[in-house]
């Protein structure tokens, strides 16, 4: 698999990934200085490192506020022992994210995998105290590949068994969305540039839709879907690919208010580059879209 775009295209992408820049997931709200203020520590101390592991551990797709208000109410509960769950008894863990979601309605979640939250945070937990602090850990590291095996080995629910990792690689990508990620962080953007990002199924709609490529069937193993968004994101971005992770994830992703995800940070379809290619675009702009 090969994702072939024309010059004119590449540069309508890269004007697509733009307003994503200034995008960051709900977790980050609540670092200081933001909307949410809760954490009196910053995303890149060890402690912020922490906090963005355990929202990668509970990823899951279009979930990102879901994740920030059980952190936020766990961290109203124990404080800084949400660094140290593993040593908190299971059912208060498990009592609180209950609650959670016993104090917003809208906040629905599979009850296996409401179940599965408490020890997924405990597991966490068990990963600090065995590695210690996060950023000599990362910074250290041979490359970023090893140390997603490492915690998809050592996390529960992880991706033990995940060929393409995503939640491991979730969390690097967490990284590189701390404020001046490049300049505060040198030794990080070091191994971030040389790193393959996540891949989602929105990823292949827009690969489907806006690349639109000649054929589509076949040659596309998890491993070589990472390969080919890999190549793509250093040919757009090459200091920085993975920049287009999220617009590229973004797309046509339905959010909370039933809008694109994609649309929102885009201001609408019709300011957007790629609007004339999208087939959803003509549903908001009469007589534009394919």
């Amino acid at each position: 698999m090969k994702i072939e775009a024309s010059p004119a295209l590449l540069q309508k992408i890269r004007a697509y990934a733009e307003p994503f820049e200034s995008i960051r997931p709900a977790v980050f709200a609540l670092f200081p200085g933001n909307t949410q203020t809760l954490f009196p520590f910053e995303p890149e101390s060890d402690r912020g490192l922490g906090v963005l592991l355990l929202a990668a551990a509970l990823h899951r797709p279009g979930g990102e506020a879901l994740t920030a208000r059980i952190l936020a109410d766990l961290y109203r509960a124990f404080g800084t022992d949400i660094f140290k769950l593993n040593r908190i008894p299971f059912e208060k863990v498990r009592e609180t994210v209950q609650a959670t979601f016993a104090a917003e309605a809208a906040l629905i979640l599979d009850e296996a995998e409401q179940a599965r939250i408490p020890g997924i945070l405990r597991s966490v937990c068990d990963f600090f105290y065995r590695v210690g602090p996060l950023g000599p850990w990362l910074e250290s590291a041979p490359d970023w590949e090893t140390r997603a095996g490492e915690l998809c080995n050592e996390i529960y629910w992880m991706g033990l068994r995940s060929l393409t990792r995503s939640k491991a690689r979730l969390f690097f990508w967490l990284l590189t969305r701390i404020p001046d990620f490049e300049t505060h962080l040198p030794a990080m953007a070091h191994h971030a540039r040389g790193f393959v990002w996540p891949v989602s199924d929105a990823h292949l709609r827009f690969w489907i839709d806006i690349v639109k490529p000649a054929r589509t069937a076949g040659a596309r193993s998890p491993e070589e879907r990472l390969s080919a968004f890999a190549a793509f994101g250093k040919e757009l971005f090459p200091e920085a690919p993975w920049r287009l992770y999220l617009p590229l994830d973004s797309y046509l992703r339905r959010d909370r208010a039933g809008s694109f995800t994609c649309r929102t940070a885009q201001d609408g379809c019709r300011p957007c580059p790629l609007s004339a290619l999208c087939p959803a675009a003509g549903q908001f702009i009469p007589g534009e879209g394919s």
